[in-house]
């Protein structure tokens, strides 16, 4: 196996099926082996988990090639199965846009079958496209008009047996089986004739239906919308409680410690400070009735941000040269630098996130840690102190046009229709004058001070920040940005995959292409060859290579460390 395995396995709570262990059968043999190590799942599950993976395999690939305009091709995902109901947030995806959450009940053989584990895989990839919940069963209704009877039957049975949080959504939707399976699509089985303004057709499924079956369709939604808010409210209701002696102690420690983080609330709002350390009164009143286990994770969510801090500060020479932070840098994220105060600030009340309510979910605090560094080595960056490389600068010009001379000659020779899809986008892109291939490599150029952050923020970071912060930066860039703007995506996703050569992921390139639908957007419809494909993510990482970190800038001890390949954290 690789050196992850502890990373894949990091909470009790969940673990992780990896992309890179996964193919189109399933688990590789070498995860099992450790699945088989580390977990007390039951017998069978190993084995239910891969035939219920293979279903979800050939049946999206069926329902692609029937209705491309309304199903996704398969595509393999970080599998984050929870066996700690009370501890994960339902429809949370740990990973960002590139994450399946699902349950470890969902393949056990005593309460599950393949009928109902490759729906489950179904839905969360069609969860995680939407980024929404209850719309996702009305996406998906088309996958039942393929099914068997047997298939459904199955179905239907481990529906009764769930034990999931939202299992009343999924006996709604056993309930419904049966008017759904009387639907029509317009690729998969086109209805006949039928009395005209009889039938309505579902937006942006393909779905026709009859007028009259709206009240079922609605009374589904509502069934699987309420399950859904009680799956939400239970899990709210197991961390519920005063935070009591909790906030005494962050209070305690902050004022102690005075840490290198700023506090803020609602719009950016100063709530602390380490130069106003007594002043507690604002986040005392904020957290009296926030429930303790989420008041214990913001105090190991300020703890993790002081020490990320504090390594990168104790290893500069001069810190007090750090630049002011400039003010296009976002006030917003897990963690930023306050453009006030040159410190990283969290945010309690970070919109789409529940801090005051529920603790950090799983892997949350090693992208935290990740983000702090990475904020900080902007700033070195600003500072010059990840330069081009001394021996390199020469090649600086020549690099430049080499990546521009290739998207030329890869949009030159991409095919007719795909260049007329893209001719207005391309246009907007050189309205003032350049070529296209200079206007695409500079997307690329453009990117490149965020990679030169992470060179030096991995310094920092322990293996599972590192890969954390890796995993949540490459993911499919197809709903992004309109269909016509393919060109720009490709210079995006060159750039992107050069995160993955600071992973410890064996085969970066199989990596990609098997989940981001690259490959089906790109090789598969000639935009550009496997060969081209490698010119364009060698050239590019070529570019990357030409920065390396001054280490003049780093005390003597913080740059013999690197050398010896040691890490801080």
């Amino acid at each position: 196996m690789d050196d992850l395995t502890g990373y894949y396995f990091n909470t009790n709570a969940l673990f992780v099926v990896p992309i890179e262990h996964l193919s189109r059968r399933g688990m590789s043999a070498a995860f099992r082996s450790h699945l088989a190590e580390r977990t007390a799942l039951p017998v069978g599950w190993a084995d239910l988990f891969d035939a219920a993976f293979a279903a979800y395999w050939g049946r999206t690939e069926a329902l692609a090639a029937q209705a491309p305009r309304h199903w996704f091709p398969p595509r393999l995902q970080h599998c984050c199965v929870v066996t700690d109901v009370a501890s994960v947030r339902p429809y949370f995806q740990p990973f960002n846009k590139c994450s399946w959450l699902v349950y470890a009940s969902d393949f056990d053989p005593s309460v599950s079958n393949v009928e109902f584990g490759a729906f489950q895989l179904v839905q969360a990839e069609r969860m995680g496209l939407l980024q929404e919940v209850t719309q996702t069963v009305v996406r998906n209704l088309g996958y039942w008009l393929l099914r068997t009877d047997e298939e459904i039957t199955l179905f239907r049975e481990a529906c009764d047996r769930t034990p999931r949080p939202d299992a009343a959504a999924y006996r709604a939707l056993a309930k419904a089986l049966p008017w759904i399976r009387r639907l029509h699509h317009q690729s998969i089985n086109p209805a006949r004739v039928i009395a005209p303004g009889a039938t309505m057709e579902l937006p942006q499924t393909g779905i026709v239906m009859l007028r009259t079956q709206q009240p079922e369709l609605d009374t589904l939604v509502q069934e699987w919308a309420h399950a859904a808010r009680g799956a939400m409210e239970a899990f709210y209701r197991a961390h519920a409680g005063r935070a009591s002696s909790q906030v005494g102690r962050l209070c305690d420690w902050l004022r102690d410690r005075r840490p290198d983080v700023v506090v803020t609330g609602e719009r950016g709002r100063l709530i602390w400070e380490p130069q106003a350390a007594d002043r507690l009164g604002a986040l005392r009143a904020l957290l009296r009735d926030v429930p303790a286990p989420a008041v214990a994770s913001i105090h190991a969510d300020l703890e993790i941000i002081h020490q990320r801090s504090r390594g990168f500060l104790d290893s500069l020479r001069h810190p007090d040269q750090l630049p002011a932070p400039h003010l296009q840098m976002a006030q917003q994220g897990l963690s930023y630098v306050d453009a006030q105060r040159r410190l990283i600030a969290y945010n309690v009340r970070e919109p789409g996130m529940e801090r005051l309510r529920v603790p950090a979910p799983p892997y949350e605090r090693f992208m935290l840690a990740a983000r702090t560094a990475h904020e900080w080595g902007h700033l070195a960056v600003d500072a010059g102190w990840v330069p081009v490389a001394p021996a390199r600068v020469h090649e600086v010009a020549a690099l430049r046009e080499e990546l521009a001379s290739l998207f030329e000659e890869i949009h030159q020779e991409a095919p007719a229709a795909v260049r007329a899809l893209a001719a207005d986008d391309l246009t907007r892109l050189t309205r003032g004058g350049a070529a296209i291939g200079a206007a695409l490599a500079d997307i690329v150029l453009r990117r490149v001070p965020d990679f030169q952050a992470n060179i030096l923020a991995r310094c920092y970071l322990t293996v599972e920040e590192r890969e954390t912060y890796i995993r949540n930066n490459v993911y499919t860039l197809a709903l992004v940005s309109p269909a016509p703007a393919l060109f720009r995506r490709l210079a995006r996703y060159a750039y992107e995959f050069q995160y993955l050569r600071l992973s410890l992921i064996a085969d970066p390139r199989t990596y990609f292409l098997h989940s981001t639908w690259f490959a089906d957007e790109y090789l598969r419809r000639g935009v550009l060859s496997e060969e081209r494909l490698d010119r364009l993510l060698g050239i590019v990482g070529r570019l990357c290579d030409w920065y390396a970190v001054d280490w003049e800038q780093f005390t003597p001890e913080f740059a013999a460390a690197q050398n010896r390949g040691d890490n801080p954290a």
